[in-house]
């Protein structure tokens, strides 16, 4: 695991509540203009505007579907991960960093640390893990 896969998670967080707003956003023009009442029949294009926006809506909520797949997929991952974490304050960081979305400023201040410590934290044990993994895999 590495800052980078943990912060995929952060980034699908932020992600979906904007897909979640693009939608709500359309729903509301779909309403002020007129009801769809399923998906478009036309199966090309089409210069009805109402059925454009319904088109366009459908397509973004499969978009926030499989974000939310993939945001619950990458939670389970990191969980799993979690659970073979020996560093109580690893655990304690990654949380509060990538689940709670919070900055390295509060986590350093929540854990008494400096506002970076944090993070080179994260990074120094991920590091020394990753070694040892490779470590690991060369014996085998």
């Amino acid at each position: 695991m590495t800052i980078k896969e943990l912060s995929k998670y952060r980034d699908l967080k932020i992600e979906i509540p904007q897909l979640q707003d693009r939608i709500t956003e359309l729903e509301q023009t779909i309403v002020g203009s007129s009801k769809i009442t399923g998906m478009p029949s036309s199966g090309g294009t089409t210069s009805n505007p109402t059925e454009r926006i319904g088109l366009k809506l459908v397509k973004l909520r499969t978009n926030l579907l499989k974000k939310m797949e993939e945001l619950i997929d990458r939670e389970t991952k990191i969980e799993d991960f979690l659970e073979t974490v020996d560093d109580a304050k690893v655990r304690i960081i990654i949380r509060k960093r990538f689940f709670e979305g919070k900055s390295w400023n509060d986590i350093g201040r929540e854990l008494s640390f400096e506002r970076t410590t944090p993070y080179y934290h994260l990074k120094k044990y991920l590091k020394e893990r990753g070694a040892s993994d490779e470590k690991a895999k060369a014996c085998s």
